[in-house]
């Protein structure tokens, strides 16, 4: 998957758009409700449409070309210029991550924008007609979520950025039609919501409408029809769990997510690389106020395994405790209740087993040696390629989370992508990054010493 473009400026422009109107026939609502949304775009495409910059006092009315900052937002103006009045909302952990071992990553700059229409100009505001009947209307009220993003580069004119929004804006209200009129009933309108999505081999996000109040398993129509036209595959890319998270959600996540991404790739020319698919957060010693140094690593990827199924829309649990996990495994009949409470390790079969109350299978493969991890690195590389997921393998008294796998089909060489489970530090992105996750070769595997690696199967659908 290509990275964002971080060179480019990323506008996201969102605000609810109020929509109302009266029914007159039975029936008609979704009818009524898309000559309503028609209306609203006319509006969008009119003078009345007012752009705020967010933490600002920059409005702009993209259709006139004006502003309040008429000597600097001007017909001369480039996108960059926004930056003088509205504050960047940018990872800014990105720019402290380990210059020794990450990979050089711009942060993404994003700008937030708010739309709303001006209703206080004269010349602009509509007659209105009462009318008093005996007929009895049916009225509707409904607030649109308009949220659409569009990448483009400092140095365009600002002229094509308002023009930009304009369309985007168009396009997703109609987008938000087809949803309604897609997923509305009788007597039941679902609110659409817009979502954002990172996609293979493209550096721009991928925004779907999908309706508020319809499950995921209930939206897979969509996503495979979506699938087909973006020649997606059948892995899930587009379930609303696994939508985009900007800087600031980002920021307010308890756990660091897919800290992979910052480090080196080994040599394509090399290796086939092979890595895990979608999301998942970095669980390690030490966290949630527990104290399980020397004991809990095994624990802690399981939470990292549980994370991915959560993030790519699979299941739907809270990530278990350890003293949960344990319960979960007595319950299972797999250990004896004084297990709960403990500081007892668990392994690769004990994993399996709690996966397995969440509705995932499993696979378990022993060895004997850690050579034969090695050796079996071209099967391992095609757990990544069909299944995707993270693995956790088990050894005396040590678990690891493994994340992918580099091969060399010629000479058999192969690396291991570990995210440790042993760190006990902060979880702040530059420590993580630098002593969290690293690939390993072959030789970090104790060649004396037995293994079990638990490798849990992605179920099918997208």
């Amino acid at each position: 998957m290509l990275p964002l473009d971080a060179q480019d400026l990323l506008f996201r422009v969102r605000g609810g758009l109020y929509l109302d109107g009266a029914i007159n026939k039975e029936g008609e609502i979704k009818a009524s409700l898309s000559e309503a949304i028609k209306n609203l775009i006319n509006k969008v495409n009119s003078q009345t449409f007012v752009l705020f910059g967010v933490d600002s006092s920059l409005y702009m009315w993209p259709k006139s070309r004006s502003s309040t900052e008429p000597g600097a937002m001007n017909e001369t103006a480039t996108c960059k210029t926004i930056l003088k009045f509205v504050p960047l909302e940018v990872n800014d952990y990105l720019r402290k991550l380990p210059k020794k071992k990450s990979v050089k990553v711009e942060p993404l700059k994003v700008i937030n924008l708010e739309l709303l229409f001006e209703l206080t100009r004269p010349e602009l505001v509509e007659s209105v007609t009462v009318q008093y009947n005996t007929k009895s209307s049916t009225f509707f009220k409904l607030t649109l979520p308009v949220d659409v993003v569009i990448f483009v580069n400092p140095d365009d004119p600002w002229e094509k950025l308002l023009n930009l929004v304009v369309e985007a804006v168009s396009v997703q209200l109609s987008e938000m039609d087809s949803c309604i009129q897609r997923y509305g009933k009788k007597n039941s309108i679902p609110i659409p919501q817009a979502f954002h999505f990172e996609l293979p081999e493209k550096t721009t996000l991928t925004t779907v409408v999908y309706p508020a109040g319809i499950t995921d398993d209930e939206l897979e129509p969509q996503r495979k029809e979506l699938h087909t036209k973006l020649s997606l595959g059948d892995k899930p890319f587009l379930r609303r769990p696994m939508a985009y998270h900007f800087p600031a959600d980002e920021i307010a996540n308890t756990y660091l997510r897919n800290i992979h991404k910052y480090i080196p790739l080994p040599d394509a020319e090399e290796f086939g690389v092979h890595v895990v698919h979608g999301s998942y957060t970095y669980h390690h010693y030490l966290q949630d106020d527990i104290n399980d140094t020397g004991w809990g690593c095994a624990y802690r990827s399981l939470q990292t395994i549980i994370s991915w199924f959560n993030f790519q829309g699979y299941i739907n649990v809270p990530i278990p405790s350890h003293e949960e996990i344990q319960k979960m495994l007595v319950s299972a009949g797999d250990t004896a209740p004084d297990i709960v409470g403990s500081a007892d390790w668990i392994g690769s079969f004990e994993i399996r087993t709690v996966l397995n109350t969440l509705g995932v299978t499993s696979k378990v493969l022993s060895f004997s040696t850690g050579s034969e991890i090695v050796m079996s690195a071209r099967e391992l590389s095609e757990h990544f390629i069909v299944q995707g997921t993270p693995i956790m393998v088990g050894g005396e008294p040590l678990a690891h989370t493994v994340l992918g796998v580099a091969w060399n089909e010629s000479t058999g060489a192969s690396k291991f992508l570990v995210l440790d489970a042993h760190y006990a530090g902060e979880d702040d992105w530059s420590s993580a990054i630098e002593r969290g996750v690293e690939w390993k070769s072959a030789d970090f595997w104790d060649q004396s010493e037995p293994y079990n690696i638990c490798l849990p199967q992605r179920p099918e659908g997208i």
